[in-house]
């Protein structure tokens, strides 16, 4: 059986960030209409309400998923972006360079803007996770501090995008990475989990990566043990049956709890 150390190699050799981008979450992907939509309206809910804000807002994700901030970034002032490979590393700080070949979240924003009342503003609402966003890190979820060596001050909002899932064999491993993932989270400060259910595997470019099958019960379970009460639970059943043979993944299940 695969380790948490060969799926991170696997991911560093195998896995290209943009075509795992085009196929997930990209404007013409096939899961668009279905959960994109539907995390983007759910990261509107919770964070227009006000209550999720504040300094620091930290990302991890296992691909360059940062379009996923925008409904976020008006409500902090500076966001640290976890990358668990260079090459996704590379293609954040592409974009936010505005290079040539960057990657497109156009789509994002506007979706954004869309549920926020002015689809118009998003060249500007881009630019605003630019300047928001001050750090690119390598993060590795196996270490208590998943920045070591960099020692940063604690973040008020942590949001685990299809993250641990990906980078863990078991679900003893996933409890661990979560506590360490943690102990980057003031007391007090918001969690957000999104992450696929029942899920063993997907594709990118037709290599299959393996995925920890999680079920809604040990989530919500995990992050309860983990210290945290969670303030808002859904889950998204999926409805994009044709894509099967690319993920097979049955829902996805949003968590927003905040650090006792």
């Amino acid at each position: 059986m695969a380790s948490c150390s060969d799926l991170q190699a696997l991911h560093e050799q195998r896995l290209d960030p943009r075509a795992m981008l085009d196929t997930y979450s990209g404007e013409n992907s096939g899961f668009h209409e279905d959960s994109v939509k539907w995390i983007f309206t759910r990261l509107h809910k919770t964070f227009c309400s006000g209550d999720v804000k504040g300094e620091t807002l930290c990302q991890l994700s296992i691909g360059p998923y940062f379009h996923y901030i925008l409904p976020c970034c008006d409500y902090f002032t500076e966001i640290i972006i976890g990358g668990s490979t260079d090459k996704g590393i590379a293609e954040v700080e592409k974009w936010l360079k505005n290079a040539p070949g960057a990657i497109d979240c156009s789509h994002a924003a506007k979706l954004t803007c869309e549920l926020q009342g002015n689809r118009e503003v998003w060249p500007e609402k881009q630019n605003g996770l630019r300047c928001r966003i001050k750090r690119v890190l390598r993060y590795d979820v196996r270490k208590k501090n998943p920045f070591s060596p960099t020692v940063l001050p604690l973040v008020d909002c942590l949001f685990l995008k299809h993250c641990l899932e990906c980078h863990v064999t078991n679900e003893e491993e996933f409890c661990s990475t979560l506590r360490n993932a943690l102990l980057l989270l003031k007391k007090k400060g918001h969690l957000i989990i999104i992450a696929c259910l029942q899920q063993t595997y997907f594709l990118v470019e037709n290599f299959k990566f393996p995925n920890l099958s999680l079920e809604e019960a040990f989530v919500k379970k995990a992050v309860l043990d983990a210290g945290c009460v969670i303030q808002e639970s859904e889950v998204l059943h999926r409805g994009v049956n044709r894509l099967h043979d690319v993920a097979d993944y049955k829902g996805i299940i949003y968590v927003k709890a905040h650090k006792k």
